[in-house]
């Protein structure tokens, strides 16, 4: 029989111990969460070396680096230690009853949670773990863990993403605001908002920024307002009547529809970035496949509700 691999060491936790002390560039670390000794984790290296006739670390007083072809080995290690580990975590989860749901905040909290309910009572056996996340790029969220199921996040911060991404929904920004500023349910014009206070909710600002750039308002995009660093904390101060804010129409559809929320009378809804979801193809289970096919019944429902709110007060829609 034709030996295979045959430059591969004979014990492979040699690797395994590369790819700990490479990740935290520290045989101490490596050494606590492998939980060897630090002693184990130096000769495990340096016999390691021995076998493949090369350093794969520049030895410093009291630090460490990675040779180049210590680089490339740890970068290969890595990369196929996280696939199975991810791997057996989703066949694992085929044969569970949990769901691990990783998203953003404000996905979370003005759709996702709301809604949840549904979902449970459609498959009440099904466990649920809910992690969310004040990050809106792959990196924030950690999408190179394996510690969720299914990840959903808007993609403005990243538009090349590493990740093969699926579609869920576009965003539709609007400014709205609180019954409490509209005396005796007076309706607002555009030109009417622009004199409160301005509710970001981001630092960046990026979304008063785009629609009001969209309608030819550049000259208004410097006003000075309050800065949140969450949509939720923007929103909690618009219902509270202390300004305008601008948000994803999708989020608030329920509070338009009962009126705690209102459009001026003549905004335009500016559709701005998606919102996407991933999860590894091929290794998704029941429970992933019927949360998609639900979350997708529920968004389609709430887009027709904000067409037919849109057609009904005049709202004009700028792809």
């Amino acid at each position: 029989m034709k030996k295979r691999h045959t430059l591969l060491p004979p014990s492979l936790n040699g690797l395994r111990v590369f790819e700990s002390a490479a990740r935290h560039l520290s045989f101490t670390l490596a050494a606590e969460e492998l939980n060897v000794t630090q002693s184990a984790v130096s000769r495990q290296i340096r016999q390691l070396e021995e076998k493949m006739g090369f350093q794969l670390f520049i030895r410093h007083h009291r630090a460490l680096d990675l040779t180049e072809q210590g680089k490339e080995i740890a970068l290969i290690l890595t990369r196929q230690y996280s696939e199975l580990n991810h791997t057996i975590r989703q066949l694992q989860a085929k044969e569970s009853h949990t769901l691990r749901i990783k998203v953003v905040m404000s996905f979370a909290v003005r759709w996702l949670i709301p809604r949840l309910h549904s979902f449970k009572a459609r498959y009440p056996t099904l466990d649920i773990n809910l992690e969310s996340n004040m990050g809106y790029s792959s990196e924030e969220l950690k999408l190179e863990n394996d510690d969720y199921d299914i990840a959903i996040y808007n993609v403005q911060h990243e538009p090349k993403s590493h990740f093969p991404l699926h579609f869920l929904r576009r965003e539709y920004l609007a400014p709205v605001y609180s019954e409490l500023l509209a005396p005796q349910h007076t309706p607002m014009t555009v030109e009417d908002i622009l004199h409160y206070p301005r509710l970001h909710p981001s630092p960046e600002q990026s979304d008063w920024q785009v629609w009001l750039s969209r309608n030819g308002l550049d000259q208004h995009i410097n006003q000075n307002g309050i800065t949140f660093n969450t949509l939720d904390m923007a929103l909690t101060s618009c219902f509270s009547g202390q300004g305008v804010t601008i948000t994803d129409l999708m989020l608030v559809v329920n509070e338009l529809r009962q009126g705690y929320l209102r459009l001026p009378e003549d905004a335009t809804i500016v559709t701005n970035s998606s919102w996407e979801y991933y999860y590894r193809i091929g290794l998704e289970s029941d429970a992933v496949t019927s949360f998609i096919t639900w979350m997708e019944e529920e968004l389609q429902s709430d887009h027709a509700v904000l067409t037919a709110m849109a057609h009904e007060h005049g709202w004009q829609v700028l792809e």
